[in-house]
């Protein structure tokens, strides 16, 4: 059986509207002030979000701008239609002058406009599914109305809700029933139950410059004028958008029920945009993790890096309010509207309706239409709106035939509103065994055809649902005339120049100067820290790559090196190190060693790093030459083997001396190690050196052995160590998550110090991952230990209930971080002679029975990207030199 989602029509719910004056008006006296005309219509959008500004503002206006046709007694209405529950848009409503007979229909969004000559009694307005209003107007003279319709109640199986906004119970709530009714059964109809399902899909992503217009205030629109021949519309707003990225994409999906089985295959992508130059498979993953496809099935609606409650979800009748109201007519079908609203606005939750058809045994939802609610503790967004279409397959089986999301988002005051829309339609929908023979034996879950990205523009558009205004063609026509200007030249050269943090050094690029973070740095050891260095890009090679640098400190005097060359098995698009990775890498460097610090997620050297709340001093030199074949994949699962050949040379803090008294300027180990890691579903942001977690929901499991035999190419100690390493991230729906850490090791041999179990110490005054804030560096060492690293985020489950707090959206963090570990007697300097003494300057001890342990408790999201947390340290309260307690920043930005 197949089903098309052809000829989907589209019904605009949403609280964010433009109202739009029909010519006629216009027409019909002359003596009509266009300016007043024009004026009230703007206060219009002012009244959607400062109700009694825009009515101060109407009174105002009347006084500012007479108009002559008062006294011929014209009396103009215009105003919007809403929800009281909702705060959304009621289309097609019904509103009529009493007495005189004059009348009109509001639109899609909701506007009307309304205008007479004649006497007449009150205004009235009504629509399906709510009470009726009547009020007084003003007679001969304009008025702008925001009129507010309460759902009316609503009689299902011979009960009658009778509905009050402030007495709310769910107790006996018909509305309270249906929809547990409905999800005890959302599991009921599920295609990919059923043996096998496929189907086809169509998607586009597009973001860009939202409502711009010739007057805008935006350098760009008054800069370049010709990009409003660019421009595009808001199919529910009205908007004018202009779009600086579009994204196409054409795949089949195919599931199998059993052994459970998801294979997507690619036939058609295409990308074009100013972000071009960045790395587009990253781009990509950022823009289907921040804009995943909602499933309102679920407990949990993935979006924006957040968890929101589904309003079918379990916890809906605890979370969300539901109305019944009345019975109208959808696609054809009648259907039962049903309308939520969470219990605290600002929590993680929708405000929209489901429309659940009447007829038929399955309960299943024809059509969701839901929005944010605007105090939403949700950072940059002003609007996001979701549509979703479902038809119904043989048996009652939902077939998914459109998703439509639109977002408004204006990261900060003063700079220009950002628009973005994902938009999925469906189609083919079939039960039968795939066509495409040996689908479900492909090795990835997702497949490109070989000609997908070479599609022509004629295959896009015989594979488009509708006609675009923007696309490919038109982009790139866009693009080469804003090239053409110096100005946006340099502009988008500098914009590219932040984000990778490299100079590029031709046309194209074959070799990349940087990173400029690392340009100037400094620490006790080296003094001021010089550095130059780059990289080789695909425009050279698309095989070999090599990274290089040469640094040189000024106090100690001493160049360090590091020369890299690899050799990548895959052909590379963009970057080296992008997914995934298949090379042979030799590396030779020598550089400092700082003890007992390990970042994570940026370079040691970085310059941001510099300051620090003690002297930065335990740092040794360290010389490595190293060979290591990695691959990578599809299923994230991956496998390291190094061969590694290093000589530690001490310096004047780290010095390497036995307890005879027997002193070494430098010792040499040498051996290998493998790394085993699997994370199913990881997902990243490739820069170009590191790779930064889009979610850290997926699991990270990492092991790894290394093994360095005594005497093996000079080996000084025997290294036989084993390390385990556990990530998650647990979700608690719209109630905030817990990141958690766990590690584990063992040092099986005897070995020097810098070899040892070092716990990651940090200096600096920001947050890292993965460290403790209030540890100096080699503090402890041990040979095994177990570390928890927990982490809370609250999202404002606490904030968002006290009055004034929640207006300024902050959000609570909760950290506890501890470590377990133990030094066993062959390792511990004081009980062994063949061991370097701990430096003096680091008062290392090995650990007692008690654990280390940091409480942290913090404010996030303050002003939208700043956290502070206070951390105290609970145990080892009176070790000499280490701090009990101490504030720290971070800087983020998250919705």
């Amino acid at each position: 059986m197949v089903i098309s989602s052809s000829g989907l029509g589209r019904r605009p719910l949403t609280a964010e509207t433009r109202v739009r004056v029909p010519v006629s008006l216009l027409t019909r006296s002359r003596k009509v002030s266009i300016l007043r005309l024009l004026f009230l219509l703007s206060l219009v959008e002012s009244l959607k979000s400062h109700r009694v500004l825009g009515l101060i503002a109407v009174a105002v206006s009347f006084l500012l701008f007479p108009v002559w046709a008062d006294a011929q007694h014209l009396t103009q209405i215009t105003g919007i239609v809403r929800d009281s529950v909702t705060n959304e848009p009621v289309p097609h409503a019904s509103v009529t002058l009493t007495v005189a007979g004059v009348g009109t229909q509001a639109n899609d969004n909701g506007a009307f406009v309304l205008s007479t000559h004649s006497q007449f009694g009150r205004m009235r307005v009504s629509a399906v599914g709510y009470v009726t209003r009547e009020f007084d107007v003003p007679h001969g003279r304009g008025s702008v109305q925001v009129i507010s319709l309460a759902p009316a109640p609503y009689t299902l199986g011979e009960v009658v809700v009778k509905r009050g906004k402030e007495k709310y119970s769910k107790k006996n709530n018909p509305a309270v029933d249906f929809v547990k009714r409905l999800i005890d059964n959302r599991d009921k109809g599920n295609p990919q139950e059923e043996p096998y399902y496929s189907f086809r899909t169509y998607e586009r992503m597009l973001y860009g410059l939202n409502d711009v217009s010739e007057e805008d205030k935006n350098i760009f629109i008054r800069k370049f004028p010709f990009l409003m021949e660019f421009t595009d519309t808001s199919d529910i707003t009205g908007k004018a958008v202009l779009p600086v990225s579009v994204r196409e994409k054409v795949a089949w999906n195919y599931y199998r029920r059993s052994p459970k089985t998801h294979r997507e295959w690619v036939e058609g992508t295409v990308a074009n945009g100013i972000d071009e130059w960045l790395d587009g498979a990253s781009v990509k993953t950022y823009l289907d993790d921040m804009f995943r496809e909602v499933d309102i099935y679920g407990n949990d609606v993935a979006l924006l890096s957040n968890r929101f409650v589904s309003p079918l979800s379990s916890l809906g009748p605890n979370f969300y309010k539901y109305y019944l109201n009345d019975t109208l007519e959808v696609g054809g079908e009648r259907c039962v509207e049903l309308s939520f609203v969470p219990f605290t606005s600002e929590t993680f939750g929708f405000t929209g309706r489901l429309y659940v058809p009447l007829s038929g045994d399955t309960l299943f939802v024809k059509r969701v239409s839901m929005s944010v609610p605007r105090n939403i503790n949700l950072n940059y967004v002003e609007r996001l709106h979701i549509e979703q279409d479902y038809g119904r397959g043989a048996g009652g089986t939902r077939l998914k035939l459109r998703d439509d999301m639109e977002v408004e988002l204006k990261m900060m005051p003063g700079t220009p509103r950002l628009f973005a829309r994902r938009e999925n339609v469906y189609s083919a929908h079939d039960f039968s065994i795939p066509q495409r023979e040996g689908v479900f034996d492909l090795p990835n879950e997702v497949t490109a055809d070989a000609q997908a990205e070479h599609r022509d523009s004629l295959y896009w558009v015989d594979n488009r649902p509708h006609a675009v205004r923007v696309d490919g063609n038109r982009m790139q026509q866009m693009l080469k005339r804003l090239r053409a200007s110096k100005f946006y030249y340099w502009a988008e050269k500098g914009l590219q120049l932040m984000v990778t943090g490299y100079v590029p050094t031709g046309k194209p690029s074959k070799w990349d100067f940087g990173p400029l973070n690392t340009i100037i740095s400094g620490n006790t050891l080296e003094g001021v820290r010089l550095r130059v260095g780059g990289m080789t890009t695909v425009n050279l090679s698309r095989h070999w790559f090599s990274r290089h640098y040469v640094a040189y400190g000024t106090r100690d005097k001493r160049f360090k090196y590091m020369a890299q060359l690899e050799y990548s098995f895959n052909a590379k698009k963009q970057l080296d190190v992008e997914f995934p990775i298949h090379s042979l890498r030799l590396k030779h460097q020598y550089d400092v060693d700082r003890l007992g610090q390990n970042y994570l997620y940026t370079n040691s050297d970085n310059v941001f790093l510099a300051l620090k709340r003690k002297k930065d001093n335990l740092i040794a030199y360290l010389r490595t030459t190293e060979l290591e074949y990695k691959r990578e994949w599809a299923n994230h699962f991956s496998l390291a083997v190094n061969w590694r050949h290093q000589v530690h040379e001490a310096s004047v803090y780290t010095p390497f001396v036995t307890s005879t008294g027997e002193e070494f300027a430098r010792y040499t180990q040498a051996g290998f190690s493998v790394v085993l890691r699997y994370a199913p579903g990881e997902k990243f942001y490739q820069s170009r050196s590191h790779r930064i977690p889009i979610n850290k929901d997926a699991l990270v499991v990492t092991l790894k052995h290394t093994w360095m035999p005594r005497g093996f190419m000079g080996s000084r100690y025997t290294v036989n160590k084993t390390e385990l390493g556990l990530q998650k991230r647990f979700w608690f729906s719209a109630f905030g998550y817990t990141d958690v850490i766990i590690k584990a090791a063992k040092l099986w041999s005897k070995a020097a110090y810098p070899d040892l179990l070092i716990p990651n110490a940090n200096l600096s005054y920001t947050i890292q991952n993965e460290s403790y804030v209030l540890m100096n560096p080699m503090e402890f060492a041990n040979d095994q230990y177990l570390s928890w690293d927990l982490t809370y985020w609250g999202n404002g489950v606490l904030f968002n209930r006290i009055p004034l707090l929640k207006k300024l959206k902050l959000r609570e963090v909760v950290t506890m971080r501890g470590l377990w570990g133990s030094l066993s007697d062959k390792n511990n300097p004081l009980l062994s002679d063949q061991v370097f003494l701990f430096p003096e300057i680091t008062q290392c001890h090995p650990m007692t029975s008690t654990p280390y342990m940091e409480l942290g408790v913090g404010i996030d999201n303050i002003l939208t990207f700043l956290r502070l947390d206070y951390t105290w340290r609970l145990t080892y309260r009176h070790t000499p030199g280490a701090p009990n307690g101490g504030l720290r920043v971070a800087f983020h930005f998250t919705f």
